[in-house]
């Protein structure tokens, strides 16, 4: 018997005592009364969901295993040794080859010519069977994962279905004339063994399949090829795929199988904590807690006078009377039915009888009563359920109508705090955001000014830079036959002022850029929305800037050649080392490069001129020239 039946078996037949008594029920109803309010009474339980493609994974693989394991795969073993031929039982095939091999065995020659030759000492071969073959050993392994894969999966999900916490708390007084009585208690009832889970037929069904497939488990792993496998090392991964494993069909599975829960993601489950409140009591729940706190009032009172011997001598004076009372019962109705016997002018062997017939119909009205009283009982009891239930939705009901109420309240409140809080946040933002493209119009424009401005004076020295220049190559080139020395002198001089001043208007291009890009970067966050507004001018100006500096690149190295053709038609300059680093060549092929276009755009003009002169004076016949590019090229 289980303890929940003898505990329950033994609090009916302390309530059949009390349940009628007058001062027993008083007290239960006061207690009842007392408190109820505070009342609590909550347990909790899991609700488990197995997910089925792992189960099903391992009942589709399980059949191919046993069939793989029931193939017994096995290689013969040769084990050999040479033996006096007092000890060799038989002689086989390898046993005449070895001695063939091996005539120093034969130390002994036959006494007669056609005797028998005996050796002293033959070659024995003993065949074994050896099981631990790699598929066997594989089987064996993923036997033994699949165990604990199953294991661990199904430990989990019976602890979580059978997981129960109670707790219960009460806070009573109660106040008499001659006696106050004062209750708290707090109970927590915390288990993992609770007889009865949450009813769910399908966790059930795929519970009784996952044991099923464990038992497959256990008995394969107790077979014999596995018992005589589970001797070697077991394997570890990764797995080898013999000819076997990837050609046979059982082994193929079983590896399909092995590399399903090798790599399988998850438990495998989910659970739900599910909370159930029995608070308020209904009307039995209460009379029969407040019993039990009667009973441990009890006993408080009989170990606190120390009433143990008391009350013993007083049970067992009670127990005697009421026996003395049955036996006087028993003599007495004894008596009646010998009075009735003599007055029924019967035996009393056939009075007895008739008892008996009368006993047995009695009985089988009672037995009927029995099974009246019963359904009865039943019915009863789930009336009582049905009126707890009923209580329990209504208080439910209630409290989820004032949650919801509570709820609509609240989102009430919080719509209009947001619509409060978008105003305010929309007035502020386009406030932030007028001040913001205010301040970045400013800056932009200050920007743009001093660009302007830096630009302007760059251009405007430059200029003057080139102007200066210009006039001082031609100076140079009318006195170049007579001052050639101080030409080459000063040319040196003014190239590496135009270097020099070329490296500083393209450091303070950097730092402009620098100063720029710092400036782009420090305002990105707030300038986003007019970002592409601006973008198309400022690359324009890049562009003009960097087409500028080209053209003024192309202008110097232009003069550059011009000056140093007048230098080699002059013979002042030939052909040296002074060229031949890689910074002068190239130097001197973008001086060359420069003077073609010079000298291509010039050939143009000339063409035009040479035709327009042509045909004004009709001197000749022939169509006109063309514009295309027909001068001389490199070298002519």
């Amino acid at each position: 018997m289980r303890n929940s039946d003898l505990y329950y078996r033994a609090f009916k037949n302390y309530r059949g005592l009390t349940e009628e008594d007058a001062a027993c029920a008083r007290s239960r109803k006061d207690l009842t009364r007392a408190g109820a309010d505070a009342d609590k009474l909550e347990t909790t339980k899991y609700l488990c969901t197995i997910r089925e493609d792992w189960v099903q994974a391992i009942e589709e693989g399980l059949p191919y295993v046993e069939k793989a394991v029931a193939e017994e795969r096995q290689f013969i073993r040769t084990n050999g040794e040479v033996v006096p031929i007092e000890k060799v039982k038989r002689i086989g095939k390898d046993t005449v080859e070895h001695l063939a091999k091996h005539s120093d065995l034969i130390t002994h020659l036959p006494e007669e010519e056609d005797g028998d030759v005996t050796p002293d000492k033959l070659y024995m071969v003993e065949k074994l069977s050896d099981y631990a073959v790699y598929e066997n050993r594989f089987l064996y392994m993923m036997l033994c994962y699949l165990n604990d894969f199953i294991n661990f999966r199904l430990e989990k999900i019976e602890e979580l279905r059978h997981t129960y916490l109670g707790e219960l708390q009460l806070q009573k007084q109660v106040t008499g004339k001659k006696r106050k009585l004062t209750l708290k208690t707090h109970l927590i009832d915390s288990r993992i063994d609770n007889e009865y889970p949450l009813a769910d037929d399908t966790s059930a069904a795929l519970l009784e399949r996952i044991k099923n497939c464990r038992s497959i488990v256990m008995s394969l792993l107790d077979t014999d090829l596995m018992q005589q496998v589970a001797k070697t090392p077991m394997l570890k991964p990764p797995i080898t795929k013999t000819n076997v494993l990837k050609m046979n069909n059982n082994f193929k599975r079983s590896l399909a199988l092995y590399d399903f829960i090798a790599t399988y993601k998850g438990l495998g489950y989910t659970y739900e904590e599910v909370k159930h409140d029995h608070a308020p009591f209904n009307e039995q729940v209460a009379d029969e807690i407040a019993e039990s706190v009667n009973l441990m009032t009890f006993l408080a009172y009989k170990y606190g006078n120390d009433l143990e011997d008391m009350l013993l001598t007083a049970y067992k004076e009670e127990e005697r009377r009421r026996k003395e009372e049955e036996e006087k019962k028993l003599i007495e109705r004894l008596k009646r039915l010998k009075k009735r016997a003599t007055e029924s002018g019967k035996t009393m062997e056939e009075y007895m009888l008739l008892l008996e017939e009368r006993n047995r119909a009695l009985e089988k009205d009672s037995e009927e009563l029995h099974t009246v009283r019963i359904e009865i009982e039943a019915l009863n009891r789930r009336i009582d359920e049905l009126n707890a239930e009923k209580i329990d939705l209504t208080r439910r009901i209630a409290s989820l109508q004032a949650a919801l109420d509570e709820k609509e309240r609240e989102i009430e409140r919080l719509n209009q705090k947001y619509i409060e809080d978008m105003a305010a946040l929309k007035q502020q933002h386009e406030q932030e955001k007028a001040a913001l493209m205010q301040a970045c119009a400013n800056e932009l424009a200050e920007l743009r000014a001093a660009n302007d401005r830096k630009t302007e004076q760059m251009q405007k020295e430059f200029a003057e830079q080139t102007a200066a220049a210009v006039q001082t190559y031609k100076t140079q080139a009318e006195e170049l036959g007579e001052q050639l020395h101080e030409v080459r002198s000063q040319w040196e001089g003014v190239r590496t002022d135009l270097e020099n001043e070329l490296a500083s208007v393209k450091r303070r291009t950097e730092n402009l850029d620098a100063d720029q890009k710092k400036l782009t970067d420090g305002y990105e966050f707030k300038i986003r929305e007019m970002e592409s507004r601006y973008e198309r001018t400022l690359s324009e100006r890049a562009r003009a800037a960097s087409a500028e500096i080209d053209d003024r690149d192309r202008e110097i190295h232009m003069i550059r050649a011009e000056l140093d053709g007048l230098r080699i038609k002059s013979g002042a300059l030939k052909p040296s080392t002074d060229y031949t680093s890689r910074e002068r060549f190239v130097e001197l092929e973008e001086e060359f490069e420069a003077f073609k276009r010079f000298f291509r755009g010039q050939w143009k003009l000339t063409k035009r001129t040479i035709r327009r002169d042509v045909f004004a004076a009709g001197k000749n016949d022939a169509p006109p020239p063309d514009d295309t590019d027909d001068a001389p090229r490199d070298g002519v």
